[in-house]
C-alpha cells in the first residue's frame, strides 16, 4: 500500500502559495496570502515571518520589513541571517543609519561570496551614511573583491569616500569599464565635497555642467552678505539662462528654500520658468507677486492665465486672458482661450458669443479664428446641433485650409453628413481629404470611412477598393483591422517566426547587473547600467533586436520597445519576432491571472498597459498617475480599500503586480457601467461624466461613430491606438480562453463588419 503523505494544513498551503507568487515576480500577492498567515499566532514562524519580510521588500514596504522582523530572536541563526541584511537594508531605506550600522555589524559572516558581499555593501553604505570614510572605503574595497561583476561601481564609491588623491588615483587605475571611467569626474567632484574641499567641488561641478549643484555648495561658503548676494545673483542668471532646463526644478527649489522672501524680479523669474516646468501652482503665485510688486509684461499676464487653466480655476483664467486683449501680438489668441475658459467654467453661452466675436475681430489670425470655429463645432455637436457643427467645421476648411484643424474638421463635416444621410456626399467628402492631405492623420480614417460611405450608398466594388488601399497602405493600424472585418478578413499579423537572437553577452550581463545593483539599494549605478543599454550602438538591425531581447528578458519592456524601434528603422524585418519586441509582456502570468478574476481578455488588458506606461513599471503622468496601468493615488487607494488591503501606500502603483490589479479592478468597474470598449477606454482616459456627454451626440449608438465623435483629440486617439494594440497581441500571443468584459468569452472576430468590435 502506498503511504499517505501527512495532510497540508490550509497555513502551508498558503505559505507555498505565496513563496510561488514571489518567485513569479508577484510580491504584493505574497504579502497578501501572508498576512492572512500570519494573522493567527500559530502562523507566525520564523519562516514565514521572514518569507512575508522579503516579500514586502521586494514592493518597497521597508516600513512592513522592520515591524516584521525588529526583535525576533532567531534573526542571526535562520536562512545566513538574511532577515538581519533585510534590517540593515530597511534601516537605510527609512534613514536610519545608524540602526543600519548596527544591523549589518551582526550579520553572521557567510561563507558565500555573495551573501557575504551584499553585507559588506550594506555596511558600506551604512559606514558612509554616518560619514566614517576611512571605513566606508575598505568595506567598499572588500565588497568589490566579493562581488567582481559589480566592482567597477563599488570602487567608484570607495573612491568617493577616499580622501587621499594619490589613494583615488589607484582606485580609478583599477577600473575596466567605459561607463565606469565616465563617471570618475563626478566621483572627483563628490570626493571633494565629502573631504570638505566645497569650493574645489563647486569648481568640478561648473565644469561638468552641473550649475545648481556647484551654486549650491558656493551657498554654503558664503557666510557674508555679499557673498551671498553674488550666488543669489548667480542663480537668477541660471534660472534665465536654463528656463525649462534640467536643473531649472532644482534652481527654483533653492531659491525659495535660502532666499525667501524673494523680490518682485526674483518671482517674475520664477514665474517664467515654472511655467515652462509645468509647475503651475508656483508658476501662479510668483506671477501674483511680481504684479504686486509692479512687474509684468504682456507676455507674462497671458503666461499667468496659462497656469490658472492649468490649475481649473477656469474664471479667474478668464479674467486675465480678457486684460491681454490689448495686445497686438497676443489679443487674439488671448480671446479665444478666454472664450475656452468661460465654456470649462461652465459659461456655455457666454463662451459661445466670445467664439463667434473671435471670427468678426481677428479673421486674419489662421490658428485662433480656426480653433474658435473647430469648438463652436464641437459645441453644436454636443447639443445635437449637427446642422450647425457641420456648419462651422466647412467654414473652417475652406477659410483656413492649412490649419492644423483643417483635416480633422474635414472629417467630422463629412461624418455628419453621412449621418445626415447623404452617403454618395459624405463618400466624395471623405475620398477628396484623403486626396487634399494625404500625409494627415485623418487619411486612413477619411478612406476607411469612404468605404462605409460606398458601402451604405450600394456601392460595394467602390467601398471594397477604399478598404483594400488601407489595408495596403497601413496593414497594422487600427483602420486596418477595421477593414479587414468589413471585407470579411483576419487582422493583418507579421509573418510568423521563432524569436531567435544573435547572441548578445554584452547586453545580458547589462542586465543582470542593473538588477543586482537594484537589489542592494545603488539605485543610481542601476540607472546607469540601465542607461548603457538604450545607448548600444547601432552597429546593425540584428544586434539591436539582441539588445532588445535581453532588455525584454529582463523585464525592461519600455526599453526593450524604443530598441525594437531602432531595429525596424534600420531594416529589421517586419515579423512576430521584431513586432513581439514592439510588443512586449511583462509579468504574462500575472497579466493573465489578473485579466481572468477581473473577466477581462488579456489581450485587452495588454494593449491598453502598453498605451499606458511602455510596461514600465516606474512610469509616472505629470497628473501624478503611476505604474503599469497608470492609476492615481487617491483612486488606488479607494480601490486597495474595496480589495481591503491589509496596509496601503501610494508606493505600491508602482509594483507591477498592485497595478495590474488595481488597473483590472477599474477597468471592470467600468465594463459594469459600458458594455462596448471603446466608452470604457474613454471614460479610462478621460472620465465618466465626458463619457456620458459625448455619448448624446448623433449616431454614436454605433461604436466606431462613437470613437470617431470623440471631441478630445488626445482620447480618441487613446482609444483607436489600444484597439489596434488589442488586434496585435491578439496575433503575436496564444490567449486561451478569453473571458470578455459581458462575462463570456469573445474570439477574434472574422465575420460581420457589424460584430467585429467585440468587447475586450
Amino acid at each position: 500500500m502506498p503511504v499517505e503523505s501527512p495532510a497540508t494544513s490550509p497555513e502551508d498551503s498558503l505559505v507555498a502559495e505565496a513563496s510561488a507568487a514571489l518567485t513569479g515576480g508577484r510580491p504584493w500577492r505574497a504579502s497578501r496570502l501572508l498576512a492572512v498567515v500570519l494573522a493567527d499566532s500559530a502562523g507566525r514562524t520564523p519562516s514565514a515571518l521572514l518569507l512575508a519580510a522579503v516579500a514586502a521588500s521586494r514592493w518597497g514596504g521597508w516600513p512592513q520589513v522592520t515591524r516584521l522582523l525588529d526583535h525576533q530572536p532567531w534573526l542571526d541563526t535562520l536562512d545566513g541571517g538574511r532577515g538581519r541584511l533585510l534590517l540593515a537594508r530597511a534601516a537605510l531605506e527609512q534613514s536610519a543609519d545608524s540602526m543600519a550600522l548596527r544591523h549589518a555589524l551582526a550579520v553572521p559572516t557567510a561563507a558565500a561570496d555573495s551573501v557575504e558581499g551584499e553585507r559588506l555593501v550594506l555596511l558600506g553604505l551604512a559606514l558612509d551614511r554616518v560619514d566614517a570614510r576611512d571605513s566606508a572605503a575598505s568595506t567598499y574595497v572588500r565588497a568589490a573583491e566579493r562581488l567582481p561583476q559589480l566592482a567597477d561601481w563599488l570602487l567608484l564609491r570607495a573612491a568617493a569616500v577616499t580622501d587621499d588623491s594619490l589613494e583615488r588615483d589607484r582606485l580609478y587605475r583599477r577600473l575596466t569599464d567605459s561607463l565606469a571611467r565616465s563617471r570618475i569626474p563626478w566621483t572627483e567632484a563628490a570626493s571633494h565635497r565629502r573631504i570638505g574641499d566645497v569650493a574645489g567641488a563647486a569648481t568640478r561641478y561648473l565644469a561638468l555642467g552641473a550649475g545648481a549643484e556647484a551654486l549650491r555648495l558656493r551657498l554654503h561658503l558664503s557666510a557674508e552678505s555679499a557673498q551671498r548676494a553674488a550666488v543669489r545673483r548667480d542663480l537668477r542668471a541660471l534660472i534665465s539662462s536654463q528656463r525649462g532646463g534640467p536643473e531649472a526644478r532644482e534652481v527654483v527649489a533653492l531659491l525659495d528654500s535660502a532666499f525667501a522672501p524673494l523680490t518682485p524680479a526674483e518671482e517674475l523669474d520664477i514665474g517664467r520658468t515654472a511655467g515652462d516646468l509645468g509647475l503651475a501652482a508656483r508658476a501662479v503665485s510668483a506671477y501674483q507677486r511680481a504684479f504686486a510688486g509692479g512687474l509684468g509684461t504682456v507676455k507674462d499676464r497671458y503666461a499667468y492665465a496659462t497656469a490658472l487653466s492649468r490649475l481649473g480655476r477656469h474664471a479667474d483664467a478668464a479674467r486675465q486672458f480678457n486684460r491681454v486683449r490689448g495686445s497686438p501680438e497676443l489679443a487674439a489668441s488671448a480671446a479665444y482661450l478666454r472664450a475656452r475658459s468661460l465654456v470649462r467654467d461652465g459659461q456655455v453661452s457666454e463662451g459661445r458669443a466670445a467664439l463667434l466675436e473671435i471670427g468678426r475681430c481677428y479673421p486674419g489670425d489662421t490658428s485662433s479664428a480656426s480653433s474658435a470655429l473647430f469648438l463652436l463645432g464641437d459645441l453644436a455637436s454636443d447639443n445635437r446641433h449637427d446642422a450647425s457643427a457641420r456648419t462651422y467645421y466647412r467654414r473652417l476648411t475652406l477659410s483656413y485650409p492649412g490649419s492644423r484643424f483643417a483635416p480633422t474638421a474635414r472629417f467630422r463635416a463629412a461624418l455628419i453628413r453621412l449621418l445626415a444621410g447623404d452617403a454618395v456626399g459624405a463618400a466624395g467628402e471623405f475620398d477628396e481629404l484623403s486626396r487634399l492631405y494625404p500625409r494627415s492623420d485623418e487619411a486612413g480614417a477619411a478612406t476607411y470611412w469612404a468605404g462605409r460611405a460606398w458601402a451604405a450608398a450600394g456601392a460595394s466594388g467602390l467601398a471594397r477598393t477604399r478598404w483594400e488601399r488601407v489595408l495596403a497602405a497601413e496593414p497594422g493600424s487600427y483602420y486596418a483591422g477595421l477593414a479587414a472585418g468589413r471585407l470579411g478578413r483576419a487582422p493583418w499579423r507579421p509573418a510568423s517566426v521563432s524569436d531567435f537572437f544573435v547572441a548578445a553577452p554584452d547586453a545580458d550581463s547589462i542586465v543582470r547587473r542593473a538588477a543586482h545593483l537594484a537589489r542592494l539599494g545603488l539605485a543610481a549605478e542601476s540607472r546607469w547600467e540601465y542607461g548603457r543599454l538604450t545607448r548600444t550602438s547601432d552597429s546593425s538591425a540584428e544586434r539591436l533586436l539582441a539588445v532588445a531581447n535581453s532588455a525584454r528578458t529582463g523585464g525592461m519592456a519600455s526599453q526593450s520597445i524604443q530598441l525594437a524601434r531602432r531595429a525596424l528603422a534600420r531594416g529589421a524585418p517586419a515579423d512576430a519576432r521584431t513586432y513581439r519586441l514592439l510588443y512586449p509582456i511583462v509579468l504574462e502570468d500575472a497579466l493573465r491571472a489578473e485579466a481572468s478574476e477581473h473577466h477581462l481578455d488579456p489581450s485587452f488588458l495588454a494593449a491598453l498597459i502598453r498605451q499606458e506606461s511602455l510596461f514600465d513599471p516606474a512610469a509616472t503622468s505629470a497628473a501624478g498617475a503611476r505604474g503599469l496601468t497608470q492609476v492615481m493615488p487617491d483612486l488606488g487607494g479607494r480601490l486597495a480599500r474595496a480589495l481591503e488591503y491589509p496596509v496601503w501606500d501610494p508606493v505600491l502603483l508602482y509594483q507591477p503586480d498592485v497595478s495590474l490589479q488595481l488597473g483590472a479592478l477599474h477597468l471592470q468597474e467600468l465594463a459594469e457601467r459600458y458594455t462596448h470598449p471603446v466608452h470604457l477606454l474613454a471614460a479610462y482616459n478621460a472620465g465618466v461624466s465626458r463619457v456620458d456627454r459625448w455619448s448624446d451626440r448623433v449616431g454614436v449608438d454605433d461604436p466606431e461613430v462613437f470613437t470617431e465623435r470623440i471631441p478630445f483629440v488626445e482620447t480618441r486617439g487613446y482609444v483607436r491606438a489600444i484597439l489596434r494594440n488589442q488586434d496585435m497581441y491578439r496575433t503575436l500571443y496564444q490567449w486561451a480562453g478569453r473571458p470578455s468584459t459581458s462575462g463570456h468569452l469573445s474570439e477574434d472576430s472574422t465575420g460581420s463588419p457589424e460584430s467585429r468590435p467585440t468587447p475586450p
